[in-house]
Parts: structure tokens; C-alpha cells; sequence
């Protein structure tokens, strides 16, 4: 397939795709779309694997839901990782959660395991995919001294801080949702494009509330996002695809 768009962020192992999982890899083939899905914890990894095989346009991150503070959760996941390093072209997600995680205790041990996760991917010489929600300074601090740039995933900051992140070298993830959500108008708009990659985060975040999203919907955001900044789609197109084949080394051959 020739590659015009890559959704850098979905969950295409999840049930939501279980009735018509072919069809949508189809549809996305259709349009051009090459999906990185991010598999969580060991039941995703599993469920993701045979995927790899299955579908040509799809690539795959696994990690750990920030949440999930389980050692053996953890300590599975990151055995599946080592195994399956030669299969995946990133490490996440993972990364920080203060909306659901309250307690300063079980945020602290949030970054504990963020930093084990940092560790691994810089041992085995993976991008990182990161979470972030109610946490993007501690998240951006963590980055910053531990000397890695990241992928900010569905980056839900303030546009000033999404722009000091992109000035210290880390990509802007924007989702389908910038079709409708106007925060994250601005934030498409203001950031430098070389700093900015598209996802889906199917089956969420759908240009459309309320319905199931999926990969091929990153045309319109594209659209969405070239109608916002004035340029053409194929210039949002162009730039979003090298920036995502560059973070994730996805060779020319394979995209």
C-alpha cells in the first residue's frame, strides 16, 4: 500500500473492533492510512500480536496503562516488551494519570513505574508513547532528565505548554477530536508543524461524538487541521507522515 496518512495512536485490539475488525483495516488500507496501535498490559499484547501478522498497514506500541499499579501487571508487560522487541516500533503507552489517580502515594509510585518504563525503552532503543492527563509538567520534567524525547499522546496541556514541549524537541500528538473540540483548534493551529503527528485513539475521540472512530477517520482531521493553519491537506499530510516515519524509523519499504 502507499502510505499518505499514519495514525500514530489507536486500540484495534479492543472489542469494539472484534464484529468488523477486517473491514475497518480494509477501509483505512483504502485510504492510505498505516495505523501504530497501542496494545496495553499482557491481554492486549497477546490479543495485538497475531494482528501484526493479519494486517500489512498496521505497526504496533505496547505498554501499560499509567493506572495500573499492579507489580505483576508491570512486571508481565515488561517481559512481554523485552520478548517481542523485534515486533513493535515503540515502547506505550505509558506515562502519568492525576485524573484518576488522587492519592500522592499511588502517584508516586505512578512515577516510579514511568521511570522503570523509561528505562526499559532506552535499554532496548524504543521510542516512548506517552499518557499524560492532569500530569504534562511532571511528565515533561520526567522527559527532560531522563534526556528523552517522547510522543505526547492526545496532549491535553495548555497550547503553552504543548509549545514548550515542541521547543524541547517532543511531538504533538492531535487527535480526531480537533474537528469539534476547540482547544485543541488552537492547539493545531499553533503549534509548529514540524512538531505535530496525527491519531485517532480509536474507538475514541471520534470526529464525530458519539460514534465508534477509526483509522481512516484521519483524513478529515487532516482536513480539519489544513483548513485551520491555511495550507493545503497534502501539506498537513506530508509533514504528519514524516514525522511519525521518522519517530517510529518506519523504513520507506514498510510504509
Amino acid at each position: 500500500m502507499k502510505t499518505r496518512l499514519i495514525d500514530v495512536h489507536a486500540h484495534l485490539d479492543f472489542p469494539a473492533f472484534d464484529p468488523d475488525r477486517d473491514d475497518i483495516m480494509r477501509s483505512a488500507e483504502a485510504a492510505g492510512v498505516l495505523t501504530v496501535t497501542s496494545a496495553l498490559g499482557a491481554e492486549g499484547i497477546r490479543k495485538t500480536l497475531p494482528l501484526l501478522d493479519r494486517y500489512d498497514n498496521m505497526r504496533a506500541t505496547f505498554g501499560l496503562a499509567p493506572t495500573e499499579l499492579s507489580r505483576k501487571a508491570i512486571d508481565e508487560t515488561a517481559a512481554l516488551i523485552r520478548e517481542n522487541r523485534k515486533k513493535i516500533v515503540g515502547l506505550g503507552e505509558v506515562g502519568l494519570d492525576y485524573y484518576w489517580v488522587k492519592e500522592l502515594s499511588r502517584r508516586e509510585e505512578e512515577r516510579a513505574n514511568f521511570q522503570s518504563f523509561i528505562d526499559l525503552a532506552k535499554e532496548l532503543r524504543l521510542p516512548v508513547v506517552v499518557h499524560s492527563r492532569d500530569a504534562e509538567e511532571d511528565v515533561l520534567k520526567v522527559l527532560e532528565e531522563n534526556d528523552v524525547l517522547a510522543l505526547l499522546h492526545c496532549f491535553s496541556g495548555s497550547v503553552e505548554l504543548a509549545l514548550d514541549a515542541a521547543s524541547l524537541g517532543h511531538l504533538i500528538s492531535v487527535p480526531t477530536s480537533v474537528v469539534h473540540s476547540k482547544g485543541k483548534q488552537k492547539m493545531a493551529a499553533a503549534l509548529p508543524l514540524e512538531s505535530v503527528v496525527l491519531e485517532t485513539d480509536s474507538p475514541y475521540l471520534p470526529p464525530t461524538p458519539k460514534t465508534r472512530n477509526e483509522p481512516a477517520n484521519i483524513a478529515v482531521s487532516c482536513e480539519k487541521i489544513a483548513q485551520l493553519r491555511g495550507v493545503s491537506a497534502d501539506d498537513v499530510a506530508s509533514a504528519t507522515t514524516r514525522n511519525a516515519a521518522k519517530f517510529f524509523d518506519l523504513k520507506s519499504s514498510k510504509t
